[in-house]
């Protein structure tokens, strides 16, 4: 089912591990500012101090060798590479190289993402994703680590996940920049960040040889409450455009959905017709960051998208989503069929657990099965023809779930977040002989 070469892996995100933001040169992200409003995280919780992975990273990449990965997805905060516009912080760049140099030490294949949401504070007081200008910031940032690190570094990731960033932080409010129902916000963002890839990648090819480049995009596999039902398709339709198709057909087909042209056009940033040339700029893989998917109904009370999500009938649920493998196996599958079948990684997939008074933090079955039936249907569609050639678990380490602060747990490794003592739980131990054995199937 999966080949000899294929690359097993975890996950992570600076500002969700390393602690020590503003160590060494660098500046407030976004998050750090967001993080430290009153409110805006539970508990009150912020990344301060996080996992300590700034100070830990030797003994993190001690784990991940112990694990057996092939590959490691880690971000890197801009910045403490780019403190302010136009500066350069090499004491930043110099933390970035000694992981990559332990990790290329202990047989692992660096991924490293170059946005996973740390917009610099000083960028953003500029008016952030929602400027034209951004773009250039962002291509000029991914310019200096492919300069630093492009000759260790061969496997690159732009963005993650412009879908959440966009939604969470312009419409929800949730996540930093932490403004809500600003679509025009949603939609500048959205579009700054694809051109930012396409950008990035085109900035990548001049200075890193032999290398290969993509994007991790967040996808939800939608479907209509009830299929028989015209408007609960067109609701579900509706929404595929907006969560999924709006970030990742430019790319590859060079447009827009045209529900989102359509009824939507007027948010997109002026000018926008004449990016989608520069916007498809040929890239090596997908990442595709899965957990969950949704069901639509039609719901004409339901401003601008009239849709209204509702529970998928018989499925069991996490502490955050429905579980529902078959939908990673669609989306791989739809990428086979519609999008070219480009080579594709799962960047992201995990299970949240909440840490529940006298149960034993180290035994977590529900994780095992979770990790296992989404592998399964990563496998079938491998033999589909899918060209599938990795899976990332998120995450390594339970970390700073954004806006659930510390509760919400992803990691292999618990960490103790009092004493930051790291301790594996079984799925670590059920992941390292997976690796061994090459997959569920051998």
């Amino acid at each position: 089912m999966f080949s000899n070469d294929f690359l097993w892996g975890t996950s992570s995100a600076a500002y969700q591990i390393e602690g020590s933001p503003l160590a060494d040169g660098a500046s407030p992200s976004i998050w750090h500012d967001f993080s430290h409003r009153k409110g805006r995280i539970k508990n009150n919780h912020h990344g301060d101090i996080a996992c300590d992975h700034y100070h830990r990273y030797q003994e993190d990449i001690d784990h991940l060798q112990e694990l057996g990965v092939k590959a490691y997805r880690f971000s890197v905060s801009w910045p403490r590479i780019v403190p302010q516009a136009g500066a350069i912080n090499t004491r930043g760049i110099d933390f970035y190289r000694r992981i990559v140099d332990l990790l290329l030490e202990a047989g692992i294949e660096p991924f490293i993402t170059l946005f996973h949401w740390e917009t610099p504070l000083w960028l953003e007081k500029q008016g952030g994703f929602r400027k034209r200008r951004s773009v250039d910031y962002l291509a000029e940032y991914g310019s200096i680590l492919f300069r630093a690190l492009g000759d260790l570094v061969k496997n690159w990731i732009t963005i993650n996940e412009p879908m959440v960033y966009s939604i969470m932080g312009y419409v929800k409010g949730e996540h930093a920049p932490g403004r809500k129902n600003d679509l025009k916000g949603m939609f500048s963002a959205a579009h700054y960040l694809l051109l930012s890839h396409s950008r990035l990648v085109k900035n990548f090819r001049s200075a890193v040889a032999h290398g290969r480049i993509g994007i991790a995009q967040a996808q939800i596999w939608t479907m209509p409450h009830n299929p028989e039902r015209a408007k609960d398709r067109q609701a579900a339709e509706t929404m595929d455009d907006l969560l999924n198709r709006l970030y990742i057909d430019p790319l590859i087909l060079g447009k827009y959905p045209h529900t989102v042209t359509r009824n939507f056009g007027r948010f997109l940033p002026p000018g926008w017709e004449n990016d989608l040339r520069e916007m498809a700029e040929p890239f090596d893989f997908v990442g595709i960051n899965y957990y969950t998917s949704h069901s639509y109904r039609y719901s004409p009370l339901t401003p601008f998208t009239h849709a209204r999500q509702i529970p998928i009938a018989g499925v069991k649920s996490s502490a955050m989503w429905q579980i529902y493998p078959e939908g990673l196996f669609n989306l791989l599958m739809r990428l086979k069929n519609e999008y070219g079948n480009p080579d594709c990684l799962i960047t992201e997939n995990g299970y949240p657990l909440i840490e529940l008074p006298g149960a034993d933090p180290l035994q977590d079955q529900e994780r095992i099965s979770y990790l296992y039936e989404h592998i399964a249907a990563s496998g079938r569609a491998v033999k589909e023809g899918v060209n599938l050639k990795g899976y990332f678990i998120w995450s390594l380490l339970d970390n700073f779930e954004w806006q659930h602060g510390y509760d919400m747990r992803f990691g292999l490794i618990r960490v103790d977040f009092n004493t930051l003592k790291r301790e594996w739980r079984r799925s670590a131990y059920w992941f390292r002989d997976l690796i061994k054995s090459g997959g569920p199937d051998r």
